[in-house]
């Protein structure tokens, strides 16, 4: 039985999207087949994904053991920084409802506009303080 897998590089060249998307007939045999079409070298790591219908995709992390003759070896997710970085899922196909858009940080902006808010008073009751100080100083000259 054919099943839905989907591949990318994780390792050492991240790959954004999903770069091989195919059936197989088992995630190692997919595994095999992304490697070899992508002349993985030894060391680079990459990941699989089950897209079975209706259950949540199963990722299985793998490295290339050698090159000659081509090994593959199951591997753990490496981290990047402090935490693991996530890994999307595609986008689904049929019109399938997919998760919420976070939105995007507002808080440069917000701090921003308070700035400017500050900026623009300060300046009216510097320019107001002046326009009393000079009539002041032209019914004292007068």
């Amino acid at each position: 039985m054919l099943v839905k897998y989907a591949a990318k590089k994780t390792w050492p060249e991240k790959s954004s999207a999903w770069e091989h998307q195919g059936d197989g007939d088992s995630i190692e045999a997919f595994a095999n087949e992304f490697a070899v079409l992508e002349q993985l070298g030894a060391d680079s790591e990459f990941v699989v994904m089950e897209k079975e219908e209706g259950v949540s995709p199963k990722l299985q992390f793998f490295r290339v053991a050698s090159d000659s003759p081509l090994q593959i070896v199951a591997a753990e997710p490496r981290s990047s920084g402090n935490a693991a970085a996530p890994v999307e899922e595609p986008a689904t196909e049929g019109g399938e409802d997919s998760a919420p858009v976070e939105m995007p940080n507002l808080r440069p902006v917000i701090s921003t506009f308070f700035y400017m808010g500050k900026v623009a008073f300060i300046a009216t009751a510097v320019i107001a303080l002046m326009a009393v100080g000079l009539t002041y100083l032209k019914h004292l000259l007068a």
